[in-house]
């Protein structure tokens, strides 16, 4: 059991003269060697001789608290017999555990007149009859806390009861075995606390450092000098920026925000600057060691190396650079084959059209009108071919970053309503109704007829793409720097799958469902708006709606008088 009592004060105004005389030599003698870091038991012994030299015919002893608290250890006993100190040795504190346990157990002076009768040693009696013991009265020893750390016993061969003199000379001796124990436990924590610094500091696998205030080296580990290639003795009094790459700002902000208690540490990328001249990567942390007052003492300097690290990083990030690189050759391969494949085959229709007709013309004597449908039909295909030949091109210049633009202010507006009659036969098909929301006045900087170009091809694939008998709506939304126009259908949507490729060449939208779902594809006509759009600075996006139907977002600058041609 753990009790807390106040220290005995010493005073030698109660003492008789003669005692307080020797009082104080002994007390020097044990203050000597608390002073000298003597040995526990050397000191105690000290303390036990001096009290019994004061009280003729007694015998003195100390037990000691273990780490526990919860017994009580042999300590000091110069002139008690071994075999009776054994029967002790480890008692428990407790209401009867003869004079020293129970003195422990109520943290208050105990006195057993006569042992053979009192109740508080049935336990222990017969030890210390047969050890020719027969009084003991035990005072509990305290520390500075409070805390009960041992107790000093005072035995006689026959019943006795302390005298007032006897107990103010145990009061003087009990606070001396005091600080003797108090001072031996400081000391084994202060040695162990050293060993454990110094297993921690020497032996850690990572570079440390102790600095001073002023950010000079005062100490070094081993990790530490193989890690920048100087000795520990080369490093000590060198200021921290001599090895270790930081700006003096930095230095400043950093010393500025430990000393501050703005930070408990602070970690930055650095570069250690090594003795044979090579940049080390690494992670310094620097955190401030405070005294008892709580004030700055010193810096504490950990180095993580970072050049294993940093190069598997490196090499992780070229390889799968390289793996990227490897897809995105691939993706551009395969496109490039559908692309040529789905050309021949757009090309392959119109001219076996243009064929069939000619050889029509040359076997055949038409009538006019026929001559005349015939005529039609091959400048039809001749237009279809003309157009997708354009957009090949349109497409590599594109990717080349020559296309050839006119930029200048056009109204959205006015360019969305000069598109829609374009599509007028497209929308009569579908029975597809358009709405417009646009601002008039409401300007983008763009080519106009790329801009025609991109708005035909959006809004066609709306009306083809979208519910039969449905709406398409043309939203303009303007910002201070940009306009943003939606084309909205309420369609099926787009697979989520063809969604990341649907501005490569021939992406199909054979993903879509429902039974308005077209059989054909998207063709040229994504990928070229895409390109158009990106080189008017402007971006091009797609999604589905909370409601199905795709959503595609066109972004340009906006402008109020712009007309500055570009090639």
């Amino acid at each position: 059991m753990t009790m807390r009592t106040r220290p005995a004060e010493i005073g030698d105004d109660d003492l008789e003269p003669s005692d307080a005389s020797v009082l104080l030599q002994r007390q020097i003698e044990v203050l000597a060697l608390v002073a000298a870091a003597a040995p526990l038991k050397e000191t105690l012994d000290a303390v036990i001789v001096a009290l019994e030299d004061l009280m003729p015919g007694a015998r003195c002893s100390i037990l000691i608290a273990d780490a526990t608290g919860s017994a009580l250890r042999h300590g000091a006993a110069p002139n008690l017999p071994a075999v009776y100190l054994r029967s002790i040795d480890g008692i428990r504190p407790g209401p009867k555990a003869g004079s020293c346990g129970t003195a422990a157990f109520l943290g208050k002076p105990v006195v057993a007149v006569d042992v053979r009768t009192d109740e508080r040693w049935t336990d222990y009696r017969d030890a210390a009859i047969h050890s020719g013991l027969v009084a003991c009265w035990s005072s509990p020893i305290s520390a500075p806390s409070g805390e009960i750390v041992g107790t000093f016993a005072v035995y006689h061969g026959q019943p006795h009861r302390p005298s007032d003199r006897e107990g103010r000379l145990v009061n003087r001796f009990t606070y001396l075995a005091s600080v003797a124990i108090e001072h031996s436990r400081l000391l084994g924590e202060l040695v162990e606390s050293e060993e454990l610094f110094r297993r921690s500091f020497d032996d850690n696998p990572l570079g440390e450092a102790l600095l001073q205030l002023d950010q000079r080296f005062e100490r070094v580990n081993a990790a530490f000098a193989r890690l920048s290639g100087y000795r520990p003795d080369e490093l000590v009094g060198l200021p921290l920026d001599a090895v270790l790459h930081v700006d003096s700002g930095t230095s400043t902000r950093i010393q500025a925000e430990l000393l501050s208690h703005a930070a408990d540490c602070v970690t930055q990328q650095m570069h250690l600057q090594c003795k044979e001249g090579q940049l080390r990567p690494v992670e310094a942390t620097i955190s401030v060691i405070r005294s008892r007052e709580g004030l700055p003492s010193r810096l504490a300097l950990n180095l993580i190396d970072l050049t294993e690290r940093l190069a598997a990083e490196i090499d992780r990030r070229a390889r799968h650079e390289a793996e990227v690189a490897r897809q995105i050759a691939e993706e551009h391969s395969n496109a490039k084959s559908n692309l040529l494949t789905s050309v021949s085959h757009e090309v392959r229709t119109p001219l076996q059209a243009i064929k069939g007709f000619t050889e029509l013309l040359a076997t055949l004597d038409l009538d006019a009108p026929r001559r005349q449908e015939a005529l039609a039909r091959i400048n039809f295909a001749a237009d279809h071919l003309l157009d997708l030949v354009t957009d090949v091109l349109d497409i590599s210049r594109t990717e080349a970053g020559v296309l050839p633009l006119h930029v200048e202010s056009v109204a959205v507006d006015k360019a969305v309503r000069q598109v829609v009659p374009l599509l007028s036969s497209a929308i009569s098909d579908r029975d597809v109704s358009i709405r417009l929301l646009i601002e008039p006045g409401v300007t983008v900087r763009a080519d106009r007829g790329r801009l025609h170009q991109i708005l035909l091809n959006i809004i066609g694939n709306a009306i083809r793409y979208g519910r039969r008998d449905g709406n398409v709506c043309v939203v303009a939304t303007p910002s201070p720097t940009e306009v943003s126009i939606e084309i909205i259908d309420d369609g099926p949507g787009i697979a989520a799958e063809y969604l990341p490729r649907l501005f490569t060449p021939f992406a199909r939208a054979g993903g879509t469902t429902g039974p308005s779902a077209p059989v054909d594809g998207y063709g040229l006509g994504l990928m070229l708006a895409h390109g158009l759009v990106t080189a008017m600075d402007g971006v091009i996006s797609a999604h589905n709606s909370d409601g199905g139907g795709a959503v595609f977002t066109i972004v340009l600058p906006r402008t109020d008088d712009v007309s500055s041609p570009r090639s």
